[in-house]
C-alpha cells in the first residue's frame, strides 16, 4: 500500500495536477470508528440545567468546595487564587468558578473503543493511532453572573466573565503534536437559555499517543470577597475519531522519496501528511466557492489510483451530485487544481517552516544546551587550529614557492578543517538521535562556520582567474539563400491534412442535416 502512496504523490505532487476523476462517489465512512466520551466524567447523568444532555460533570453531595489540586468526578481541580479556601464549588449538578476555576483531565487514546457508521466494533491501537485522528469536543455552560448578561443570575456584578478551552494531542514521550485553545465570553443562562460549543482538534500526522483536555472559567470582575462569581460548567464530553485498519508507517527511504516528490528537505512523515490534508482541505473549499454551498458536505481525497475522488454523504440527491459533477468539470477546464496545489505546498511548506524556526530555538538553546555549547567549544578549537596554522605557514613562506608546495599546503589545510568537521559531526550523532534535529544542529554548525570563514574568501574578488582574449575574428559570414520547401506552404498543408478533410466533412453533413430538418419543420406547417 505504501508504495503505490509514494508513486501517487511523486506524480501528484512533483509533476503536474490538472485534473480530477471523472466520477463523484458517495463517500464511504466505515473507515473511521468513533468512540464515546472519553473524559472521566462518562456516564455521569446530564445536568438538569444543561439543555443539551450532555454527560454532566457533577457528581455526589452538593454545595462541595472545589480546592486546589483535588479531583472531582476524575477531573483535576486547579486555579491560580482561591477565595475563601476554594476555587468554586459543585453545586447542583455543574461546576461554578469563583475567581478562576480549572477542570482537567488527561489519559492515553490506546485500546479506546469505537463503532463505524455500520456500528462495527473497533478497538484504538498505536498502529491505527499512527493514520491521524481527531478529538471532538463538546461542552455546555452558564455565563450569566455578570452585569451586562441578558440571563442575569447570581451575582451579575462586573466585567464580562471568560471560558476557554484547552486541548493538546501527545507522543508516547509526552511531547505535543497538536494543541489548540478556544477563548469566549458568550452569554448564557440555565436549561433553554445555556450554551454548546463544539471544537474539534484534528492530527494528521504518526506518533499520536494521548490527550491533554481542559474547560477554565474565569470571573470578569477579578472578584475575591464572592466565591461563585465565574462561569459554570453544565457538561462536558470529548469523542476519539480514529482509523480502523492498522497504518504502516514509512521507511527513511520511503520519506526520503516523498521528500523529492514534493521538492522539500527533511520533512518528517508527520508534516508529509500535513501538506496532503492541507491540498485536500484546499480542494474541498474550491470547489464550495464554485458553487457548492456548505450544507453539502464534499470530501477530497487521493486515492491510490492515483487520482483525486470527490465524495458525498450518502444522502446527497442526484441534483446536487449533477451539481458537484459541473464543478469537477470546470475545475478540470479551468486547470484550476494545478494552480491551487503550488500555492498549497507553498503555504504548507511556509508554515511548517516556522514551526521548525521555533522548535530549533527551544531544542537548541533549552533542551540540546549541553551540545551547543560543545559545538560552540569545539567550533573555536577547530578555528584557533586552523588559523594558526595559517599563520605559521605565511611567516615560514619563502618570498618564492613552488607551485607543487602550495598544493601540498592547501591540501593539509582542508584535510585538517574537513577531519575537525567531522570529529563535530561525529559527536552530534552521538549525542542526538533525533533524525530530523540532527541534521538541524548539523546545518547550524557548517551554516556558523562559513558565515565566519566567509571574510577570507573575500580576498578571492581581487584575482584574476583567467584573462579574456577574443578567439573569433575577422570571421567569414556563412549563409545558404536556397529555397528547400518552393512549393509548399501552411495552407497547401491544411488542405490536404486528414484531419481537416474529415472535419470538412463532418461539417458539410452537419449543415446537410440542419437544412433538411427546417425543409421538414416547413412542410409540417403546411
Amino acid at each position: 500500500m505504501r508504495w503505490i502512496i509514494i508513486i501517487l504523490l511523486g506524480i501528484l505532487l512533483y509533476c503536474s495536477l490538472s485534473w480530477f476523476a471523472s466520477s463523484v462517489g458517495l463517500a464511504d465512512e466505515n473507515d473511521t470508528a468513533t468512540s464515546i466520551n472519553i473524559l472521566p466524567n462518562a456516564g455521569t447523568t446530564s445536568s438538569s440545567r444543561d439543555n443539551f444532555d450532555l454527560d454532566g460533570v457533577q457528581t455526589g453531595s452538593s454545595n462541595v468546595d472545589l480546592t486546589n489540586n483535588s479531583t472531582h468526578n476524575g477531573f483535576t481541580i486547579t486555579c491560580e487564587t482561591q477565595v475563601d479556601n476554594a476555587c468554586g464549588k459543585a453545586f447542583t449538578g455543574e461546576l461554578e468558578a469563583s475567581h478562576d476555576l480549572k477542570v482537567s483531565a488527561s489519559d492515553t487514546l490506546v485500546g479506546i473503543s469505537g463503532n463505524d457508521e455500520s456500528s462495527n466494533s473497533h478497538t484504538s491501537n498505536q498502529k491505527k493511532l499512527d493514520g491521524g485522528i481527531a478529538l471532538n469536543s463538546n461542552f455546555s455552560v452558564q455565563n450569566c453572573e455578570w452585569s451586562g448578561s441578558s440571563n442575569q443570575c447570581g451575582n451579575s456584578v462586573g466585567a464580562v466573565d471568560t471560558y476557554k478551552l484547552h486541548i493538546k494531542i501527545k507522543d508516547s514521550s509526552g511531547n505535543v503534536l497538536a494543541e489548540m485553545t478556544t477563548s469566549r465570553t458568550e452569554d448564557a443562562g440555565y436549561n433553554s437559555n445555556s450554551k454548546k460549543f463544539d471544537d474539534n482538534l484534528i492530527y494528521h500526522g504518526v506518533g499520536a499517543n494521548s490527550y491533554e483536555w481542559s474547560w477554565e472559567g474565569i470571573d470578569g470582575s477579578q472578584s475575591t470577597s464572592s466565591i461563585t462569581r465565574g462561569p459554570n460548567l453544565l457538561g462536558a464530553e470529548l469523542t476519539l475519531d480514529f482509523p480502523t485498519e492498522e497504518y504502516e508507517v514509512f521507511t527513511t527511504e520511503e520519506i526520503e522519496q516523498l521528500n523529492e516528490s514534493l521538492g522539500t528537505a527533511n520533512l518528517t512523515e508527520s508534516e508529509i501528511w500535513t501538506v496532503i490534508s492541507g491540498i485536500e482541505s484546499k480542494l474541498e473549499e474550491k470547489i464550495y466557492a464554485l458553487g457548492i454551498t456548505e450544507n453539502t458536505k464534499v470530501e477530497v481525497v487521493l486515492e491510490e489510483n492515483m487520482t483525486v475522488s470527490v465524495n458525498t454523504p450518502k444522502a446527497t440527491n442526484i441534483k446536487t451530485m449533477a451539481k458537484v459533477q459541473e464543478v469537477v468539470k470546470t475545475m478540470n477546464e479551468t486547470k484550476a487544481v494545478e494552480t491551487l496545489k503550488k500555492e498549497v505546498v507553498q503555504e504548507v511548506k511556509k508554515e511548517i517552516n516556522e514551526k521548525k524556526e521555533n522548535k530549533q530555538t527551544v531544542s537548541v538553546s533549552s533542551k540540546k544546551e549541553e551540545v551547543v555549547q560543545e559545538k560552540k567549544e569545539t567550533k573555536k578549537t577547530v578555528k584557533k587550529e586552523v588559523i594558526n596554522e595559517k599563520e605559521e605557514k605565511q611567516e615560514k613562506k619563502e618570498p618564492e614557492i613552488k607551485t607543487a608546495e602550495k598544493k601540498e599546503t592547501s591540501t593539509k589545510t582542508e584535510t585538517t578543517e574537513v577531519s575537525a568537521i567531522d570529529a563535530v559531526m561525529t559527536k552530534v550523532d552521538a549525542k542526538v538521535k533525533d533524525i530530523s534535529k540532527n541534521l538541524v544542529i548539523k546545518n547550524l554548525i557548517k551554516l556558523d562556520i562559513m558565515m565566519n570563514d566567509q571574510a577570507s574568501l573575500l580576498e578571492y574578488n581581487k584575482v584574476d582567474f583567467y584573462v579574456p582574449k577574443d578567439i573569433y575574428l575577422n570571421q567569414i559570414p556563412i549563409f545558404d539563400n536556397r529555397k528547400i520547401y518552393n512549393n509548399i506552404t501552411l495552407a497547401n498543408y491544411v488542405e490536404n491534412d486528414i484531419i481537416e478533410i474529415k472535419t470538412r466533412k463532418l461539417n458539410e453533413i452537419d449543415l446537410k442535416k440542419k437544412r433538411l430538418l427546417l425543409e421538414i419543420q416547413e412542410l409540417q406547417n403546411g
